[in-house]
């Protein structure tokens, strides 16, 4: 029999904790790190191991996939300190097979590059040098139940080797039914990502916005949705966010921060290219106000909240001026 592939997965948030179950159903060796170690226990649970640093897994692993929230945490556990994964990569013994370091964190270009170049780095100071393996940018499209499915969709940029070492079962293949690979940097694969959240953020944006009109216009919103669901503007996520937002149930399966964060990220892409984004500038700011409302980790169809407040703020500045 052979001897199962050791697998290493960094973060456990709403997305890591589904695709980690998921190749731990693969049959694979998995090892799991987390920040909060609460969030490992399900994990283990189901027979992951759990390590207690980064270093430690990357130490272990012969393939191992980082989803991490924000830039910050992608660099702070890929780069910061004795305990962060490429001093594991470094410190692998000299009979360990090359590593394959898969980081599927949404970020931006610099960001991906700039651990990529650390963890590239780092495999140069180990026995086997950076031969075989490598690092791979790979940032998914989809949500929790995609990934508790198998059906998250990959955007990749790295070498080839290492996108190849990624697409095995008991990786990319277990998570995913659908994989590009953009180029042969991670920048290509966080400017593909980036065009994706563009186009989520504005439309459920617009959807939100909408949604309060149809409110305000005293129109039944179920007829509406309907109506929408029917017509040449219907899609799956207007469908499933609408029907969130007429319920006013935002539990989150993309939080309000991360497609905020995302849109960020993109007027940043847009202001070094020189490309005009209006429509994007205007939805950010809506993802903003939810955020200041304290809707931070609400699904991000909670933005509807966002309109609302302004009419109520609205109806009130009206009432004080008639005063």
């Amino acid at each position: 029999m052979s001897t199962p592939p050791k697998v290493g997965f960094l973060g456990l948030g709403i997305m890591g904790a589904q695709m980690a179950a998921r190749l731990v159903r693969t049959g694979a060796n998995v090892t799991v790190y987390n920040r909060s170690v609460a969030k490992t226990e399900p994990l283990r649970a189901l027979g992951a191991s759990v390590a207690s640093t980064p270093a430690e897994v990357t130490r272990q692993c012969d393939l191992v996939f980082a989803m991490l929230a924000d830039p910050r945490a992608a660099c702070a556990v890929a780069t910061d300190g004795p305990d962060a994964a490429v001093a594991g990569i470094a410190a692998r013994p000299a009979t360990a097979a090359p590593i394959t370091y898969v980081d599927c964190s949404t970020v931006d270009a610099a960001t991906g590059t700039f651990v990529g170049d650390a963890v590239q780095a780092a495999m140069r100071e180990t026995a086997a040098g950076d031969a075989g393996g490598g690092f791979l940018a790979a940032p998914v499209s989809g949500g929790w139940r995609d990934c508790r499915d198998g059906t998250l969709l990959f955007l990749c940029g790295g070498s080839s080797t290492a996108y190849e070492a990624a697409c095995v079962p008991h990786g990319l293949d277990a998570m995913g039914h659908k994989r590009w690979l953009f180029g042969p940097t991670p920048g290509d694969a966080a400017r593909a990502k980036l065009m994706l959240q563009v186009m989520m953020g504005n439309i459920v944006g617009s959807l939100a916005e909408m949604m309060a009109l149809t409110k305000a216009s005293g129109l039944d919103e179920g007829a509406i949705l309907d109506v929408l669901s029917h017509s040449a503007m219907g899609n799956h996520l207007c469908t499933a966010k609408g029907a969130l937002m007429r319920e006013g149930n935002f539990s989150p399966n993309f939080q309000v921060y991360l497609q905020q964060k995302d849109l960020r990220l993109a007027l940043q892409l847009a202001d070094d290219l020189g490309v005009p984004a209006p429509i994007s500038a205007a939805a950010n700011g809506q993802y903003i106000r939810a955020r200041q409302m304290g809707l931070a980790n609400a699904d991000f169809a909670a933005v509807r909240a966002a309109y609302e407040a302004e009419a109520v703020a609205d109806k009130e500045s009206e009432t004080e001026e008639l005063n």
